[in-house]
């Protein structure tokens, strides 16, 4: 029987089965590997942004008018010569600032809407009014600082981009440079396909590839840079997909998302985001014309035509750019040139040098990962708003620079325990260690107060501020043998009122106090304000024997300064990822942990180690009727401290070496002129009339400093002591006679 004839159809179905069966594979290997990658938060790491703390002004608000200049010097705001009318610009006219502030987003502050007038007299903002109408205002904000950038463990700038974030401007002028079929291609140009092969035909080599947006997305996203033709395949087939599967629009967003623009210093810039901000400290919305066009013409050579080092390139590429965008109808004759006219207006931001927030910002991101262990926290785009005031900032680390030893200081907002300042270390380049908050150390006499509050805390009013403590030799049985602790000048003066023995940090007199209020009390004290660090209950205690770190001894200091309230020091406030979901924030929950009264005591004596004690140096920089505060030196002069605190701000300092060696070091040396020398460069007025107000709870009484009883006329000095109402004394001296003789005494004393 004849065998049939092989019908020519079969090879041809065949063939096409096989090839939609291929199709139907990749089409689903992309659906499945690669659209994920174009669509969702795994195409790579978003840049997470770290903001310092708006600036609020508002009337009464302590500030020279030096602080004001610098302030808005540091967010780049222009000086003009007129009143100004655009955000960003300031005008001075004698006592006048006329500032018109920029629009900023903040989960707890408002921005100021329109220009303001600021009258700065005497140091201080007298009144805040509209520009426009004069209509009074209760508060002034300037735009927080960005501090600091990440993404991950990548050195990537990287900003989430929205459709309605890219300006008009920016998709005609990358498309008109860049690929300018792109809304009539399908991902591949076979026109600039064929031109640039025959390019590449005559010139022997493959020099010119015809790539188009949507080619080049591809490439960033999943391919590497060889120039090869397997590679240029791959190319078009990714790109063939994407343009089927997105509309142009998303495409030109992810490219505009993704693109090269250069780099800053070690951090590669990627996308418009990132070159918006820093190549003109601005959104992608806010660009004007003429910067969307310089920005489409860096894209092709971001080294070449980099504004900041070479601006004349930048310039000629931006009027090739406006050339294009005319050509094709995207631009009007007159557009063109109002944009080629446009001043080029540089970021003075986007030039990299020294960070002076490095350990502040290093300390953020510590205590998110810890916070957030295991999470791929930074690769998430957040958005961080941290405590941090980059001009007190500024004060600390020019304080700090100027210690021969080693240095750290930190400063609080003694109200809510904001970190204002954070300075771990001298040069953050040479030592990222951070001495003020990883560092554990002995703190000597900067733990007395916790000894002298737990005494004043005891039930019964036993003690106050008058009463007498031994201050002499003594030998206490600890383990393993004797200890007789040592006052620091060798000095013993037999029977000390409490306040004195604080005042001149007298360590028999201390101990003695410690023995008597019992070190586990101590410790529960101590503890009750913000000590975390191990501690155990043993005499030595009072000296500070056992190791803290400076930021939690600052923030146990702030109940003193506060009116009793415990407030754990904090550096965010608010961390949000880039759809605005809230992260991280701190709730404000200050605790009462002493009275009014008792608080006021702790100041009084803190504020007589200033005036009279070990503290007394401060006067030099006139701060002596301002300030409260407590020096510390650790036996050899290895460690000295210094925590103190005036109504506005509480700081501590801590001077040393970082492997213990006796230095001879005092607090009083050391760590004290640090601390004033910040505190002085703050400005703030230097009101010595009533930095406290007394509470109602604490009354005065004039005392015999002798016998801590009431005075009479017969004692031969007393003095005006302070006492929680009820536990003031009620006996009078016996220790002078009283009568006609004490009368006569008092009265020749006076002459």
């Amino acid at each position: 029987m004849p065998r049939r004839p092989r019908s020519t159809a079969y090879p041809v179905i065949a063939a096409a089965v096989v090839a939609a069966i291929l199709f139907c594979c990749l089409w689903l290997y992309a659906e499945r590997r690669i659209l994920p990658l174009l669509s969702g938060d795994v195409r790579g790491a978003f840049t997470s942004r770290i903001f310092a703390s708006p600036t609020r002004l508002r009337p009464g608000s302590p500030l020279a008018a030096r602080e004001l200049e610098e302030r808005l010097a540091r967010l780049d705001y222009t000086l003009s010569t007129r009143r100004p009318t655009a955000p960003g610009e300031f005008q001075e006219e004698g006592a006048l600032f006329h500032v018109c502030p920029r629009a900023f987003t903040h989960p707890y502050v408002r921005p100021t809407a329109g220009c303001a007038s600021i009258d700065m007299r005497d140091g201080a903002v007298r009144s805040l009014r509209l520009l426009s109408s004069g209509t009074p205002l209760l508060e002034l904000v300037l735009e927080p600082e960005l501090i600091y950038e990440i993404s991950g463990s990548q050195s990537i700038s990287r900003h989430p981009l929205r459709p309605s974030d890219i300006p008009e401007a920016m998709r005609h002028a990358i498309v008109a440079i860049e690929d300018r079929r792109f809304y009539r291609h399908h991902g591949v140009d076979i026109r600039a396909v064929a031109r640039a092969a025959w390019r590449n035909l005559r010139r022997g080599r493959l020099a010119e590839g015809g790539s188009t947006l949507t080619q080049q997305l591809a490439r960033t996203l999943f391919l590497s840079t060889r120039r090869t033709l397997g590679r240029k395949l791959q190319e078009a087939v990714l790109a063939f997909y994407i343009d089927a599967r997105f509309s142009k629009d998303e495409i030109l967003r992810m490219y505009l998302e993704n693109v090269y623009f250069g780099r800053k210093g070690p951090v590669s810039l990627l996308g418009l985001g990132a070159a918006a901000r820093h190549f003109f400290d601005k959104s992608p919305e806010g660009l004007t014309a003429g910067e969307c066009a310089l920005l489409a013409g860096i894209v092709a050579a971001p080294n070449r035509f980099n504004p900041f080092r070479h601006p004349d390139e930048a310039l000629e590429r931006r009027r090739l750019v406006l050339s294009a965008m005319r050509e094709q109808g995207m631009l009007t004759p007159e557009a063109e040139l109002a944009a080629r006219r446009e001043v080029l207006r540089l970021s003075a931001a986007g030039q990299v040098g020294p960070k002076e927030a490095d350990y502040f910002s290093a300390h953020v991101l510590r205590k998110m990962e810890d916070d957030h262990e295991g999470e791929d926290l930074w690769d998430r785009g957040l958005i961080v708003h941290t405590t941090l005031d980059p001009w007190w900032q500024a004060q600390a680390r020019r304080a700090v620079g100027k210690s021969r030893p080693q240095a750290a200081l930190v400063a609080l907002d003694p109200k809510t325990g904001a970190v204002r300042a954070l300075v771990g270390g001298t040069d953050f380049g040479l030592s990222p260690f951070d001495r003020a908050t990883q560092a554990r150390r002995q703190c000597g006499s900067a733990f007395k107060p916790f000894v002298y509050g737990a005494a004043l805390q005891a039930k019964g009013g036993a003690w106050t501020l008058a009463s007498l403590l031994s201050d002499a030799t003594r030998s206490y049985a600890i383990e393993g043998g004797t200890w007789s602790p040592e006052n620091y000048d060798r000095t013993y003066r037999g029977p000390v009122p409490l306040r004195t023995a604080f005042a001149f940090s007298l360590n028999a007199a201390t101990v003695d106090l410690a023995g008597q209020v019992g070190p586990a009390a101590i410790v529960d004290y101590a503890r009750r304000l913000g000590i975390r660090s191990p501690l155990r209950p043993e005499l030595g205690l009072a000296l500070g024997v056992f190791e803290v770190g400076l930021l939690e001894l600052a923030g146990a200091y702030c109940p003193f300064a506060n009116s009793g309230f415990r407030v754990e020091p904090y550096a965010v406030e608010m961390a949000l990822d880039m759809d605005g979901r809230v992260i991280e924030f701190h709730p404000h929950e200050p605790r009462p942990v002493l009275s009014p009264g008792e608080a006021y005591l702790m100041t009084s004596l803190l504020r007589e180690a200033v005036l009279s004690g070990t503290a007394q140096d401060l006067k030099r920089w006139g701060l002596a009727g301002i300030a409260a505060g407590k020096t510390g030196t650790t036996d050899g002069g290895k460690d000295a401290w210094f925590v103190g605190y005036t109504p506005s701000v509480l700081a501590g300092v801590w001077t040393g070496s970082d492997l213990p060696s006796g230095l001879g070091l005092t607090g009083a040396g050391t760590a004290l002129p640090i601390w004033a020398d910040f505190v002085a460069a703050l400005g703030h007025p230097q009101d010595t009339t009533n930095p406290w107000p007394r509470p109602e709870e604490v009354v005065a009484v004039r005392v015999d400093p002798l016998t801590g009883l009431l005075a009479h006329a017969g004692c031969p000095r007393d003095r005006m002591e302070l006492f929680l109402a009820g536990t003031e004394p009620t006996s009078r001296c016996e220790l002078h006679s009283g009568g006609i003789t004490g009368w006569f005494r008092r009265v020749f004393k006076k002459r």
